[in-house]
């Protein structure tokens, strides 16, 4: 069979879930090709490909996108398979009865999808697999049949990278993504995690690691097919304790890939021993999540479970050692004020971190803190009208118009601060309030680029790819800290 993946848009970051759901749909002796929406052709490539299946993956907030994807599919051939997995069909199964999509896959598709994949190609039933929901076997009031969670990932097939490279810029841009794990054991409040492995209580770990040789020898073949300047390991946590993993990864992975990379740690796993063999490995920068400022809130509503000493300590371990340093804290969280979000940029400047993101609080369907705000009657519960990015204004009531101004020119310029931390006290006393959020963005943009390259993940590009990075990375940044696109009358269309 012919399946066509469809994607809004591509950024920076591999889209490694349909890379593996296209290298399990090969392996099957399927024929794949990929759709990007923002090229504004996807009604053109349905017609020329002729595919029998038509597949999304789908956060909340994004999904708007998508579900319109799926009706224009469905007008040009209704006989065309579509099936929907990610966080959002996971966590909102209804919308296979509420939609024109003929099935959805709920938490891994590793083997639900080659599953399903066969039924169709036999023309066998499909309503009967597990992780499959259709419209058939969907029911409101009983939980949906999902399959133990894999023990080993070490059997999965390397990435289909062709599908994305050969389809975007990112064959020209030369940091690859790649993830050596799945799951995380925490239970932040924001993050669907903690309900993801709910769902899967009692069917398997709630971590799998692969195996050093099984994950080097997949980055032999990636360095030798791509142009590779540095890695992204993009894993929840990448190191969860010093172990033989680590052990046998710093010793490895220097002498076999030899390509810097960056990771993400919790700041209270953090040991300078862990650090060092990171370091001894290739670690160029790494990612650390203080996500709030403020002791109460960050351990109490966000569930982080870490003291501003431990934060502390972690961040100085990596200024010690020469380590850039990347984190994000979240403002306009439901509760809290502008004053605590300065609180929360103070933190950051305490921590000495060289690059920042300080996102706003969006309430993610499932989630401890979405219904937490839902609770206290900041939001309605209506996950339809959420930006796909969550860097625009803040959607809870329980701020008004002008802090929700004050939230977004502090997001903004809090990145500034970090590069200059002596422009604190202007930005907080005077800059936040006036009218100037155009010029700031502008601002947190240069920064944030010459951050990113220089420190964060420092690669070297020909002239003519920075001019084209600049422009495609101006434009993706600008539509994130903009309004949504697609309104509620569209959504009404689909």
């Amino acid at each position: 069979m012919k399946i066509l993946f469809v994607i809004k848009d591509v950024e920076y970051i591999d889209p490694m879930g349909i890379m593996l759901l296209s290298a399990l749909a090969k392996e099957k002796g399927h024929q794949t090709a990929l759709a990007v929406m923002a090229d504004g052709n996807l009604r053109e490539k349905v017609r020329e490909y002729g595919p029998q299946v038509v597949a999304f993956s789908a956060k909340t907030g994004e999904h708007k996108y998508y579900l319109a994807a799926n009706n224009q599919v469905k007008a040009i051939n209704k006989d065309i398979f579509t099936v929907m997995g990610g966080p959002h069909a996971t966590f909102f199964p209804d919308i296979v009865a509420k939609y024109d999509i003929d099935a959805i896959c709920i938490g891994e598709g590793d083997d639900a999808w080659p599953e399903l994949l066969t039924a169709l190609s036999e023309n066998k039933p499909v309503d009967g697999i597990p992780n499959i929901i259709t419209k058939k076997s969907f029911n409101a009031g009983t939980p949906p049949v999902i399959r133990e969670r894999r023990r080993s990932i070490d059997d999965l097939p390397f990435l289909d990278r062709d599908l994305v490279y050969s389809a975007t810029r990112l064959a020209r841009f030369p940091m690859r993504s790649f993830m050596v794990s799945r799951g995380c054991p925490y239970k932040c409040t924001y993050c669907f995690n903690h309900k993801y492995n709910m769902l899967y209580k009692g069917k398997g770990p709630l971590y799998s690691r692969m195996s050093v040789d099984r994950a080097l020898t997949e980055l032999k073949e990636l360095k030798r097919k791509y142009e590779t300047q540095f890695i992204k390991f993009y894993d929840d946590i990448f190191i969860m304790k010093d172990d033989q993993w680590l052990d046998e990864f710093s010793e490895r992975y220097p002498r076999e890939i030899g390509v810097p990379f960056h990771c993400l740690m919790r700041a209270n796993l953090l040991t300078e021993s862990i650090l060092l063999k990171l370091k001894k490995a290739g670690l160029a920068s790494m990612s650390m999540s203080i996500e709030h400022g403020n002791d109460k809130t960050r351990n109490e509503v966000l569930k982080r479970n870490m003291t501003k000493e431990t934060l502390i300590e972690a961040f100085d371990l990596c200024q010690k050692h020469g380590v850039p340093t990347f984190s994000n804290t979240i403002f306009a969280i439901p509760g809290t004020s502008i004053a605590e979000d300065i609180e929360s940029l103070d933190l950051n400047l305490s921590c000495r971190v060289t690059f920042g993101e300080f996102p706003l609080f969006f309430p993610y369907p499932k989630t401890e803190l979405a219904e937490y705000a839902i609770s206290r009657g900041d939001f309605d519960g209506d996950f339809d009208k959420l930006h796909m990015s969550y860097q625009s204004t803040s959607p809870l009531t329980c701020f008004t118009e002008e802090e929700k101004k004050l939230q977004r020119n502090l997001s903004l310029l809090s990145t500034l601060c970090l590069w200059m931390p002596s422009l604190r006290n202007l930005v907080v006393k005077r800059l936040i309030y006036l009218p100037l959020d155009g010029l700031y963005f502008v601002l947190y943009y240069l920064v944030k680029a010459y951050l990113v390259k220089t420190r964060i993940y420092p690669m070297k590009f020909t002239f003519l790819n920075t001019l084209r990075g600049i422009y495609e990375s101006f434009v993706l940044e600008k539509f994130k800290h903009t309004e949504e696109i697609v309104t509620k009358d569209e959504m009404s269309k689909v």
